[in-house]
């Protein structure tokens, strides 16, 4: 198989726009870093923090020392606090151990890395075997994609959670097929029931810090042994919970639940925290929360009208379906979020290549979208610039949110593919009508 550049060129006649945002997306995000230097030292780029790292370690500590991890403020809350389940503290113990700063830089590389294999092997069961440089390529634009900037330097958990959710599609596609992509023999049946339980478990773990990210497991109702997986994960977390952390934590847990963050609510733009902003439905002001609902239905509609279709298209965009929506339909997401959507924009990518009437366009741009989103905001949410147009720029901001438009053409694409192998049941033969 051809190497990227040479596929690139291959085709310039028959998808120019496709190369050309290609070639744009590339560019910029390999040289992203050295361009994030010199944001920095303008008061743009994101400084290190690791601010949720101290939420990690001090609940950690809390439990070890007296046994209490979940801290209410004074005035009610738990803003700043440790806001995941009490099991799931469990993964910064060794990053604590060896001291706050190291630790959340160790915590940070051991993401990426993981994100980093997680797509290689995506890549891989999607047909394409990146080459020793091409993986090089591709840990450095994951460095300097923006949300995995924003996760790095924050110390945030996204990045972590979508590598699993990378293997979680990796073992689902290790489980349709017959052959070994690293060998010539052939896999059992045993091992492919295998690679289902562990597809669905993986999801369960991408899914278990943040429960909005529920939306993932989508693809675990075309499957019995995948949903097994996951609920069997599911349970295995909870008895570990119960069992190391006592019911008392885990009550306290649901008091965090039901505290929540907040269901997006709106602010002034000018009031955003353009370090983490992303707010795709303020644009539809109150009737954002229904159209959230109707979006999570919607994911399940479409999923429950494929189960009868078992093509590979069907299976891939089903998956890719549940994990785009996750920052769309979110009660509250944050720009660190969408580093999750590498995964759906790569799965789709690949599919539109192999349509002769393909759109491979839309997954690279969008791409390109949310990586600019953090740093457009800092333009468009500030009334007063230094630039001619400032005003203007801010009255119509919340429309030109790139990470908005990058998130709506993935969501509406893979939607759309995934509504074409949907199958809308025949009610009259249903009721037994012969009229």
């Amino acid at each position: 198989m051809p190497s990227i550049p040479r596929q690139l060129w291959s085709y310039r006649r028959e998808r120019p726009v496709f190369v050309l945002v290609s070639v744009a997306t590339i560019v910029t995000l390999l040289c992203w870093l050295l361009v994030e230097h010199h944001l920095r030292q303008g008061g743009i780029g994101l400084t290190y923090t690791f601010n949720d790292f101290s939420a990690y370690t001090g609940a950690l500590n809390g439990w070890l020392e007296n046994g209490q991890m979940y801290v209410e403020q004074p005035d009610g809350g738990y803003f700043g606090e440790y806001l995941y389940p009490p099991v799931s503290v469990l993964v910064f113990y060794p990053f604590e151990t060896t001291g706050f700063d190291v630790g959340a830089m160790l915590f940070g590389f051991t993401s990426i890395v993981l994100l980093w294999l997680g797509l290689d092997a995506v890549a891989r069961t999607l047909g394409y075997q990146l080459r020793l440089w091409e993986r090089l390529g591709l840990l450095v634009a994951i460095f300097s994609f923006q949300p995995a900037i924003r996760n790095f330097r924050w110390a945030q958990t996204a990045t972590f959670l979508a590598a699993f959710l990378c293997f979680a599609f990796y073992f689902q596609e290790r489980a349709e097929s017959m052959a070994s992509p690293y060998s010539d023999s052939e896999v059992s049946e045993r091992t492919r029931s295998l690679f289902r339980y562990a597809s669905g478990a993986a999801t369960t773990i991408g899914s278990s810090f943040k429960l909005f990210y529920a939306t993932s497991g989508a693809h675990l109702l075309r499957d019995r042994k995948r949903l097994a997986g996951a609920i069997g994960a599911g349970i295995v977390l909870l008895v570990a919970s119960l069992g190391i952390f006592g019911l008392e934590t885990n009550l306290t847990y649901i008091d965090v639940l039901t505290w929540g963050k907040g269901w997006g609510e709106s602010r002034a733009l000018y009031l955003w925290d353009t370090a983490a902003a992303y707010r795709p439905m303020h644009v539809f002001g109150g009737f954002g929360l229904y159209l959230k609902i109707l979006g999570i239905l919607g994911v399940i509609g479409l999923t429950l009208a494929t189960r009868a279709e078992e093509s590979v298209a069907a299976r891939r965009l089903t998956f890719a379906l549940g994990i785009a929506v996750i920052p769309l339909f979110a009660p509250k997401a944050d720009s660190h979020d969408l580093i999750v959507m590498v995964l759906p924009a790569v799965i789709l990518l690949a599919h539109e290549l192999d349509r002769p009437d393909g759109h491979a366009w839309v997954p690279v741009l969008s791409v390109l979208l949310l990586h600019l989103h953090r740093y457009a905001l800092e333009l468009l949410t500030k009334p007063e610039g230094n630039f001619p147009g400032a005003a203007t720029l801010y009255d119509v901001g919340a429309f030109l949110q790139p990470g908005m438009w990058g998130t709506f053409l993935l969501v509406g694409l893979v939607g759309y593919r995934v509504a074409e192998h949907a199958t809308v049941p025949d009610l009259r033969a249903a009721l037994g009508s012969d009229g």
